[in-house]
């Protein structure tokens, strides 16, 4: 698969959904935890994350980041990728989906046809959705779980995350969409 995009030496995020089926979980994260491990050893390679569904089965969604668009190609078009990918039809459903994304414009969805929202204004939005968590959970997690201070730095963002990509975002992006679709 061939991705695209007009600046290839802005940092890059791919978002990859993988649909693992059901009683398949260790298998599909034996081989998540593989090709991961494999991904960190190209140039450029920033970091991974992956979200987890809540059960059995579901959508696996893995975030990786690359700090330019050619490291990334390198990596999606590399032979270790795809002998990777060749194994999953014993434990996904489907081919995996993939987007292609800088910066946090994934948080940001862009109507057919149109252009992604200016940084500054993703930027605006984003502080706006990340007052309420950034608040509230850090006091939660030291108060009801732990006050070892990266311990509830890790718990906050594990919390924070998922709920600004998932719920807060969604909502703003709904909300503010003629801000975001305006020209500067």
């Amino acid at each position: 698969m061939k991705l695209t995009t007009r600046d290839k030496t802005e940092p890059v995020t791919t978002i990859v959904q993988q649909d693992v089926l059901p009683g398949k979980d260790a298998a599909f994260e034996t081989w998540s935890k593989a090709i991961r491990m494999a991904c960190r050893t190209y140039a450029g390679y920033l970091g991974s994350e992956i979200i987890k569904p809540v059960g059995e089965g579901g959508t696996y969604i893995t975030i990786f980041r690359f700090d330019s668009y050619a490291n990334l190609e390198i990596w999606m078009q590399s032979e270790e990728r795809q002998k990777h990918l060749s194994s999953t039809a014993d434990f996904c459903a489907a081919p995996p989906r993939i987007s292609q994304y800088r910066s946090l414009e994934f948080m940001f969805p862009v109507d057919a046809g149109g252009k992604p929202p200016s940084r500054e204004r993703m930027a605006v939005v984003t502080y706006l959705g990340l007052i309420a968590p950034v608040y509230f959970v850090p006091g939660l997690v030291r108060e009801y779980v732990t006050t070892q201070p990266l311990v509830a730095t890790m718990l906050s963002l594990a919390v924070i995350t998922p709920t600004m990509v998932y719920a807060i975002m969604p909502v703003l992006t709904r909300l503010f969409r003629p801000f975001l679709n305006r020209s500067a």
